[in-house]
């Protein structure tokens, strides 16, 4: 009887040791429909991570890191570098996708989680695509992401930004116009009644 309760015990502490010692580290997803998660999206985006940025953290499995922006789809993005949201166990194979010349179309929705926008159903949101082909995913997400690249009309940051400077400038070209004709108006008629004034 007390050989089999110190088999026992042993037995107990060595499972207890191998589960404790047993990290998870991926979190799943239920996979959505693209359309989904093109609908619940806030923000479309294309660009990369920058995994050398300090991370933010979130109250859950997200971190935000910088994300250079190349090209805006949807939402008002007017920043070349915005922070996005990435599971912090995707972090190792988004690197090295990333390094292998890949970036991501992200579609981005806000969370009371975080702070910053966070992808759609985590993975659903992270588009791979390399050399403009969409990756990493079955046939028919393939398709339907590949179809929205070709039907949305590029927007990039930097046209955006120049669009909303030209704007600025227009405006503050008609100020400075309206203004100068106001003062050379006030001098001519100044002048006009001094002269009248010495007659």
């Amino acid at each position: 009887m007390r050989k089999s309760c110190n088999i026992l015990l042993f037995a107990s502490f060595f499972i207890s040791i191998m589960i404790t010692s047993i990290t998870v580290s991926a979190t799943s997803w239920v996979e959505l429909k693209p359309q989904e998660v093109v609908d619940r999206a806030e923000v479309i985006i294309t660009g990369k991570y920058d995994f050398t940025s300090k991370p933010k953290h979130s109250g859950f499995v997200f971190q935000g890191l910088e994300f250079n922006v190349k090209n805006v789809y949807k939402g008002d993005i007017s920043e070349q570098i915005i922070t996005a949201g990435i599971d912090y166990n995707d972090v190792g194979w988004a690197e090295e996708f990333q390094n292998e010349e890949g970036e991501f179309l992200l579609f981005l929705e806000k969370s009371k989680d975080a702070d910053f926008l966070i992808p759609v159903g985590g993975t659903n949101g992270m588009i791979q695509v390399h050399k403009e082909k969409v990756e990493g995913t079955n046939d028919e997400r393939r398709t339907f992401f590949e179809d929205f690249l070709k039907l949305q009309p590029e927007k990039t940051v930097e046209t955006k930004f120049n669009t909303d400077n030209n704007s600025r400038n227009n405006k503050s070209s008609v100020f400075l116009y309206v203004s100068t004709s106001v003062l050379v108006g006030m001098a001519v008629i100044f002048l006009l009644y001094r002269y009248k004034r010495k007659k």
